[in-house]
């Protein structure tokens, strides 16, 4: 690159130099050196902001190759990992609040015991473990890049809308964590804000029970209002609409299975593969369970070896599919049925949301410092 300062160790002088197209190892090796860098936060931040004006969009189109054909693993569940990676990203996004923009997939914190240990986490040190031959090989990248990346993958892979894809996150040190994301010392979970999760978790609760002070014969949506405000708040909390929760919570509960020693639910929300099977053509799948199953009243209500509400029915006979009371609350409540009777009708919709709805949701509390690949 003429005229070119050195991309070994980029200063202000430096990236301010930066006028001409840089090639794709050129730079890798400035986002490298920058997640090596001991700058603070907002310095950090700044620095890649000026990248990002001036660098041409990376290509990782290999990145997403190493990811895909990391996703089959005929000893886990139903023989993928796409479900673990899909809500490795919804959890490391959902933590965001609007209000302190604080939270979000920026900083990949859930490498911090104090994240990590969130009840609402269990399970998910298997898709950091999964993932980190992907980091150590496509070293540029940030961890918390290659986590979402792998989100956006894994939904494609099972035939879902491809997610365009939009890199420079950061992986915080412990300092920036703490400062960042309001850790306090002591606290149970750190993004807690005690209003929604009895964890104190940001992220949303499977079942937060029915209103005891609901009057007798009351509508169920007024019955089970503790649990549909346990959905509504955290989503009003990240910035998202009714139409929008329905969305995301459809799209992200199409796939995999609970796991009673993980979250006390069992069986699965649909099984697939990923490989020859594709959910949104074929129109089956989360949706379907609502139109023949709630809508017609064939579900049955089942309480757990380990206490969880969960609704089931079975179609053909076979390993019953499971409805967590989050899902039957989409349901229950006539603001957000509306939503799931309108993307039952319209596939075609629900693809084209999807793809926004999951974007905005990984790329909360990253805007300014986001690049969008090229493809």
């Amino acid at each position: 690159m003429g005229g070119a300062q050195s991309m070994s160790n980029p200063n202000q002088d430096d990236l301010a130099a930066l006028t001409n197209p840089l090639s794709n190892e050129q730079i890798h090796s400035l986002l490298k050196s920058q997640q090596k860098k001991t700058v603070n936060c907002k310095t950090r931040v700044d620095l890649l902001s000026k990248v990002n004006e001036i660098l041409l969009p990376l290509d990782l189109t290999l990145v997403r190759s190493d990811i895909r054909n990391s996703l089959r693993n005929r000893d886990h569940d139903d023989g993928s990992y796409v479900p673990l990676l899909i809500r490795f990203a919804w959890h490391n996004s959902g933590t965001y609040d609007k209000s302190t923009n604080t939270g979000g997939s920026n900083g990949s914190t859930m490498r911090f015991s104090e994240e990590g240990s969130d009840p609402e986490n269990a399970g998910l040190g298997l898709a950091m473990r999964v993932l980190e031959p992907i980091k150590k090989k496509w070293s540029f990248m940030s961890f918390a890049d290659v986590w979402i990346l792998a989100g956006c993958v894994a939904i494609e892979a099972s035939g879902g809308p491809r997610i365009p894809f939009s890199y420079g996150r950061m992986d915080f040190t412990t300092e920036e964590a703490l400062q960042k994301n309001s850790y306090t010392t002591g606290s149970k979970c750190p993004f807690g804000d005690g209003k929604f999760n009895d964890n104190g978790s940001r992220l949303p609760t499977a079942d937060r029970g029915i209103d005891p002070e609901a009057p007798k014969g009351c509508p169920i949506h007024i019955k089970e209002k503790p649990t549909i405000d346990g959905i509504r708040g955290p989503f009003t909390r990240m910035g998202f609409t009714d139409k929008e929760t329905v969305c995301l919570i459809l799209l992200g509960h199409q796939y995999g299975r609970c796991h009673p020693d993980v979250s006390g639910y069992e069986n699965p929300w649909y099984s697939f593969d990923p490989a020859h099977y594709n959910i949104y053509e074929h129109g089956l799948g989360y949706l379907s369970i609502y139109q023949f199953g709630v809508a017609q009243g064939q579900t049955r209500k089942r309480v757990t070896a380990q206490g969880k509400r969960q609704w089931e029915m079975s179609l053909g006979g076979g390993e019953p599919f499971m409805m967590l009371p989050t899902d039957m609350a989409l349901w229950w409540d006539p603001d957000y049925q509306q939503y799931v009777k309108a993307y039952d009708r319209d596939r075609v919709a629900f693809k084209k949301d999807a793809v926004v709805t999951f974007k905005k949701l990984v790329e909360l509390g990253c805007e300014g410092i986001l690049t969008e690949e090229r493809w």
